[in-house]
Formats: C-alpha cells, sequence, structure tokens
C-alpha cells in the first residue's frame, strides 16, 4: 500500500544530518559520502560526520568544506585483547565508544541520522534510535559482509531493521535483494543512483595503440585475476594499468608474472584521484563479481571511456550492452579476453560507447543526487 506523507509546516527549513561511516579511507562508499555531503552542504544544510572505527584521507576533505567530523575508536565489541586474552577492560572500552556515539547523537538533535555499510547501520542506527533521532536511514551499497555470523549476526540485523525509518540502496538490484531476501517492505526502500562529477576533460579513446584502465580495490570479489587471465589468452594484449591497493596485491603480482605480463600489466597501488588517469585511457574495465553500483563504473563513463563491466548488481543499470559498454558475465576469462579484443580492434565502436556513456553520466550529477536524498528525508513522517 503507497502511503502519502503530508509534508509538515517547515518542510522548507534546513535539516540537521548525520552521515555514519565506520572510516574515512579512500573507497567507493566513503567517497560517495563526501560528495552526498557537499552536495547537501551546498543546499543550505547543516551537515556532521561521524567515522565509527577511524579517520583518513578523506577526513582531510572534510574539513577543507567545513563540515564537522567525530572520530570514534571503536574496534567492535569482544572480550578478548590483541593478544587473544580475556578481557573486560577490552569489553568495557568498546561499549563506551558505543556510549559516546550516543551522547555525541543526543546533544546534537539531528533530524536525519544516515549510516553507510554494516557496521553503521547495525550499531550506530540503534543509537540513534536511543537518541531520539526521527529520521534513521539504513543505507545499502551492495552484499553485507559474511562475518560475523551465528547468533550475534542475528542480533545485529534485527537492531539494524528494528532501528531503521528508510532504505536507500544505490540500484534496483540491491533493492529487490532487501525486499526478497530482507522481506523489507517496498515502500520503505528507496533508490538513489551514486553521483558523479563531470571532469571537463574527456578520453581521447581514439588514441592508438589503446590502453586499459581498472579502478578497485584489491579485494578478491573484483576479479582482478579473470582479468589476468583473460590477458593471457590474447596474442598481443593491451597495456592495463590496475589502480588500487589491498589484500590480494601479492597473489596478483604472482599470477601477473605466472602469465607473463608484466610487461603489460601495472599495478600502480592506489592513488588520491583517479580521474585524471582516466583520462589518458582508451577504455575501462571492471571484472567484478558481485557489485552494488560502483563508482569506478560512473567516472569511467563521465571521462567518456567504453567500459567492460561484468552483469553484475546495478551495473546492467547503467552499462548498457552495446549502448554504453559491453556487459560479460562474471568468472568468464573467455568471455573478457573478446570484449577486450573487440575494444581494441575498433576505434570507431570506442568513440560511439565512450559519447553514450559520457551522455548517461550527466544524469548522475552530485546536485541531482543531494536534491533525491532531501526529497527522501523529508517525505518522512517525523
Amino acid at each position: 500500500m503507497l502511503v502519502t506523507v503530508t509534508p509538515s509546516h517547515d518542510a522548507d527549513r534546513p535539516l540537521r544530518i548525520v552521515l555514519a561511516i565506520g572510516s574515512l579511507a579512500v573507497g567507493g562508499t566513503e567517497t560517495q559520502l563526501v560528495k552526498l555531503a557537499a552536495g547537501l552542504m551546498a543546499r543550505g544544510h547543516e551537515v556532521h560526520v561521524i567515522a565509527l572505527r577511524c579517520a583518513g584521507p578523506l577526513q582531510a576533505e572534510l574539513q577543507l568544506m567545513g563540515i564537522p567530523t567525530r572520530i570514534f575508536a571503536y574496534g567492535g565489541l569482544r572480550l578478548r585483547n590483541g593478544s587473544g586474552k580475556r578481557s573486560l577492560r577490552v569489553l568495557s572500552r568498546e561499549a563506551g565508544q558505543l556510549l559516546a556515539v550516543w551522547r555525541h547523537l543526543k546533544n546534537l538533535r539531528p533530524d536525519v541520522c544516515h549510516a553507510f555499510l554494516f557496521t553503521c547501520y547495525t550499531h550506530v542506527l540503534p543509537l540513534a534510535s536511543a537518541a531520539g533521532v526521527p529520521v534513521r536511514v539504513n543505507g545499502r551499497r551492495g552484499a553485507p559482509p559474511p562475518t560475523p555470523t551465528g547468533l550475534l549476526r542475528k542480533v545485529l540485523d534485527l537492531a539494524g531493521h528494528r532501528s531503521s525509518s528508510l532504505y536507500i540502496s544505490n540500484s534496483q538490484a540491491i533493492a529487490r535483494e532487501l525486499t526478497r531476501m530482507e522481506k523489507v517492505r517496498p515502500c520503505r526502500v528507496k533508490v538513489i543512483a551514486n553521483c558523479v562529477e563531470l571532469p571537463a576533460r574527456t578520453a581521447d579513446v581514439v588514441r592508438q595503440p589503446p590502453c586499459g584502465i581498472v579502478v578497485a580495490n584489491l579485494i578478491g570479489y573484483k576479479g582482478h585475476a579473470d582479468l589476468v587471465e583473460a590477458l593471457a589468452l590474447l596474442e598481443a594484449p593491451p597495456r592495463m594499468c590496475i589502480v588500487g591497493d589491498g589484500p590480494e596485491r601479492e597473489r596478483l603480482a604472482t599470477l601477473i608474472e605466472a602469465r607473463r605480463l608484466g610487461h603489460v600489466v601495472e599495478l600502480t597501488g592506489a592513488v588520491p584521484d583517479a580521474r585524471e588517469l582516466l583520462a589518458v585511457h582508451q577504455f575501462a574495465v571492471l571484472p567484478s563479481h558481485a557489485e552494488g553500483l560502483p563508482n569506478a563504473v560512473l567516472e569511467a563513463m563521465a571521462a567518456g571511456l567504453p567500459v567492460i563491466a561484468t552483469s553484475v548488481g546495478g551495473v546492467p543499470e547503467v552499462v548498457i550492452d552495446g549502448v554504453t559498454g559491453i556487459l560479460v558475465p562474471p568468472k568468464a576469462p573467455a568471455e573478457l579476453a573478446a570484449a577486450i579484443t573487440r575494444i581494441v580492434a575498433s576505434p570507431p565502436l570506442r568513440v560511439k560507447l565512450g559519447s553514450a556513456a559520457r551522455q548517461t553520466a550527466e544524469r548522475f550529477s552530485v546536485s541531482a543526487c543531494a536534491a533525491r536524498h532531501e526529497a527522501a528525508y523529508r517525505a518522512q513522517p517525523r
């Protein structure tokens, strides 16, 4: 049943909004939070940021914008210290950090608390509810983590659901999972896609020889190993720049060496801003096994690059096969190799797909994203 909420008399007043995240390290969700904070502030709202676990490089961006940021050193409720010994002191310290979050929210008295990712929507939202925050948003960006498990997982999931007044997902695919797998009523779910900044400079996609780029943390499910195997199938593989860092770096470097692709594949490590690198490449690849709506795809499209991506999560919602890019199945190196061959061999195809990709990306501006979030927040009864 569709519920219509009548706007209150103060529907136009600025909102006080808290955005909560685990850390301010460089990552897809973290970057989206910073952009959303900037967009909401530009619309006249008072924005605060909570980092539950630790700070990171993105904190400096928030500080430059004048957005108050509070860092908590929460490490998870546990009975053992770093040496594996039982310690009530550790449990007391972590519980104290959660109490500090509650006090912070109680003092701020925000209109909205929007929590991103599993730890925040299962920890911060219950605290926001206890602090009397009227609008509590459960932000879903992709599949929840596999751990914790058992009774603890059930308790955390229940706490997150009970304290959420609204769910915002970044793709229709995630929204469907919420309603199907977690039994969230569709009327409580709003889909708002990621935002992207449009660079003034677009890529020269006809430049020869064409070189590809992958922007993704080196995590197993991002599928970098599939890309290496795909390149190994080609007689003359194009140069490929892999931007990002993570736990899979050593294994990936070993695989690159084993496939004798060291002269072709470059591991650049993490960079503060990959958008400048996008502009000097001719196509982008994202071979993930699972995704929500990845920033890497939108940023590549905004740069005018044709994108080769796997048809997972919300990717097919922006990468239209044969129109803005090429879709391939996940975990399929042969199909990925064929798509790379097709892109490399045809400059006109790169121009066609890249131009359409840029036009599509124009719909996902920061200002439009912030306006959609504001409308979703205001539609909630308070």
